[in-house]
């Protein structure tokens, strides 16, 4: 054996010496070769030890902590952590152990253990996150255990950026419970709405009314405290206000729980007070997700005047905290009475990395709050924010566009798949309603970077997007598209309700109300007393054969009308709600001149959930022209006639007629009740019509 061919690699055990010793064994290599192969070279038990042939170097990335942005309960985030052999000799992986929360999981790339890595060979590590109500955090470690003689078991920490539970009542401390003049006597009932911000579960051990008798909280009775909300729960509770005698009132709602910050949370309750009131809406402003170094975000504050004694805000200024925040304000340049505000536009443009704060105090003439303080907070990064670019398209279309134009019951495309990100090729997509027409139960379907809205009333709709990139930073703008939902018939009727008694709008379970759409005859003919089936009666459904029904309802769809020197009318019921809210429609395009219609609305079957109240609108080529709100069915079989209508070729008079049944067997094969005095109207305004 030669001296030049003898490999010995030697590794001193004991930590701080190895790179000393290398340099001794460098300058003495020769000698210590040549004393080794004559067994002359002696390492005694009083100096240092080597061990030969194990040089195997674990290395970890990252190194000591996986970090995981917030996520919400039911989301799923993957970080990746990477493990390699920095040695020369062969590392072996015997495990990897996880020991912590029931939330992550771990994954490893290729075969099973152990894991046998030559040098600067390495594999990956997949770290899974998803929080539940039970774990929502993911503390924990994991352990890698190899025969890295140094560190055997290599230790990486698993942690959130989870925010401890955060208590948040509407209206909030600072805003207070305001009740205002009640008469002795009366009664008057507020909510208050208490979530959870955090991300941890948020525990309210016990709710507190500390009051007078005149006050009563009417909701914490059927509460089983303690109790856990999540992030995604509310709980809604009413205080009711009744006084015995006159002048102010206050007392507090008092909160117990595991906020850190807010271990009690007392909410001032204030009734028949006299003096000016401010709420401020929201107290605390918070720049989240973070906001990229040199963008510029903005968050709306609305001061309103509550009570009966108008506020004046008499000025805004910064207290404290960091020139990167500014602020504007509009509608503070005169007095607010009772329900008005004025806007206060808050801006953050950071500079750099890091976190910034600052309070804004808003001087008005409430007496209990003359310096109301508002907290703002936010949070600067060097991540560049991503862009997000939405479009839209009708389901029968193919090209894109910024806004659509439709008609009730369409189906509208969204896509966000050109939103873009200068450092991750990942996004998420996050849609949402903005706006849409009142009383609409439309909501996207949503699959990554596409959505779909079916537009299920007439009116504009705003859906907006905001996209997320991987590290967890939003969209610095949010894409807003607007669809204008027009009805494209001449005449079209809609139907919608609610029902105080279902607790649960929107799913599977409620009340069944049916629209009515009746066709008289024309002109002069109408003002017939006479019952006669020509006429029109509620609830012919007509031959199924010959579809002359003069009742278009649920039983009676499509029908025919035949008008003797016009031809066909074809109205047509185009959806049918029977779970509660609606909406359902009618529509007729085309009416022949000088004809008489009636709109009603029967209460089908109330299911046990109690009265609801229907509106009906009517639109009339393409506006709407008519709408009567609130109208009360309080049980099955209920029946109300709700409006008459003229047409006289080119315009609709439209005009309110209530009348009330009680059951099936009084309006059920009855003409439209058509008064005098409504026909006179329709004279005057088309006498064409009645032209003998």
């Amino acid at each position: 054996m030669t001296a030049h061919s003898l490999n010995i690699t030697v590794r001193f055990v004991v930590h701080g010496y190895y790179s000393l010793f290398g340099a001794l064994l460098m300058k003495y290599q020769a000698a210590l070769i040549a004393g080794l192969l004559a067994g002359s070279v002696l390492i005694t038990a009083c100096g240092p030890t080597y061990e030969v042939g194990k040089d195997a170097q674990i290395r970890v990335e990252p190194a000591k902590q996986v970090t995981f942005s917030r996520v919400k309960k039911g989301e799923v985030r993957t970080q990746p952590v990477v493990v390699s052999n920095v040695g020369r000799d062969q590392l072996r992986v015997s495990q990897i152990v996880w020991d912590g929360s029931n939330a992550v999981s771990l994954a490893v790339e290729g075969s099973d253990f152990p894991r046998l890595l030559d040098a600067q060979a390495q594999f990956a590590l997949s770290v899974k996150f998803s929080p539940t109500n039970a774990t929502p955090s993911p503390d924990g470690t994991i352990h890698i255990y190899s025969n890295d003689l140094d560190t055997p078991i290599y230790d990486v920490q698993v942690v959130a950026q989870q925010l401890e539970p955060q208590i948040h009542v509407v209206p909030s401390a600072e805003e207070k419970l305001i009740f205002g003049q009640v008469d002795e006597g009366a009664s008057l009932k507020r909510p208050v709405v208490v979530t959870n911000t955090g991300d941890l579960p948020l525990e309210i051990s016990k709710i507190s009314l500390v009051a007078s008798g005149d006050f009563q909280l009417t909701s914490a009775s059927t509460l089983n405290l303690p109790l856990s909300l999540t992030n995604e729960d509310r709980l809604d509770l009413n205080v009711t206000f009744t006084p015995t005698a006159s002048g102010r009132a206050e007392g507090d709602l008092v909160f117990t729980t595991n906020d850190p910050n807010h271990p009690t949370y007392t909410l001032p309750i204030v009734a028949n007070s006299d003096s000016p009131c401010l709420r401020i809406q929201p107290v605390i402003v918070e720049f989240k997700p973070s906001v990229s170094v040199e963008t510029t975000a903005t968050r709306e504050v609305t001061l309103e005047s509550c009570s009966d004694v108008e506020l004046s805000i008499s000025g805004i200024q910064m207290a404290s905290g960091d020139d990167v925040f500014s602020y504007k304000v509009r509608g503070d340049d005169r007095p607010l009475k009772n329900g008005e505000s004025a806007t206060m536009t808050i801006s953050y443009t950071p500079e750099r990395e890091g976190t910034n704060k600052a309070e804004f105090v808003v001087m008005s003439n409430d007496p209990l709050q003359p310096n109301a303080t508002i907290t703002v907070m936010g949070t600067a990064s060097s991540n560049q924010c991503p862009t997000a670019v939405a479009r839209a398209r009708m389901s029968s279309a193919s090209d894109w566009a910024r806004s659509v134009d439709a008609a009730p019951l369409d189906t509208i495309i969204f896509d966000g798949s050109l939103s873009h990100d200068e450092e991750s090729t990942t996004l998420n997509y996050y849609w949402n309603i903005k706006s849409a027409p009142k009383d609409s139960t439309s909501k996207l379907a949503m699959d990554n970077e596409k959505a779909t809205l079916f537009a299920d009333l007439a009116g504009e709709y705003v859906v907006c997007l905001n996209v997320e990139d991987s590290a967890g930073m939003m969209s610095c703008n949010e894409d807003c598209l607007k669809v204008t939902a027009t009805p494209r018939e001449t005449l079209h009727m809609q139907l919608v309700w609610s029902t105080p008694g279902d607790a649960t709008p929107g799913d599977d379970d409620g009340t069944d109300l049916d629209l009515h759409f009746v066709r008289l005859l024309q002109g002069s003919d109408a003002e017939s007393t006479t019952t006669r089936p020509e006429k029109g009666t509620w609830g012919d459904k007509g031959s199924a054969e010959l579809l002359d029904g003069s009742d278009v309802y649920f039983e009676n769809r499509e029908p025919v009308w035949f008008v003797e020197g016009f031809g066909n009318e074809l109205p047509s019921l185009d959806i049918d709600d029977k779970d509660g809210e609606g909406p359902e429609n009618i529509n007729l395009d085309n009416p022949s001149p000088c004809s008489w219609y009636a709109i009603g609305v029967h209460y089908y079957n109330d299911y046990a959930f109690g009265p609801s109240y229907a509106t009906v609108r009517v639109y009339v080529s393409g506006k709407a022209r008519f709408e009567k709100p609130n109208i009360l069915l309080s049980q099955s079989g209920g029946f109300k006639q709700v409006a008459l209508l003229h047409w006289d070729g080119s315009t609709a008079r439209i005009y309110e007629s209530i009348y009330a049944y009680d059951s099936i067997e009084q309006w059920k094969g009855q003409p439209p009740v058509l008064p005098e005095e409504i026909i006179e109207k329709a004279k005057v305004s088309a006498p064409k019509c009645f032209a003998k």
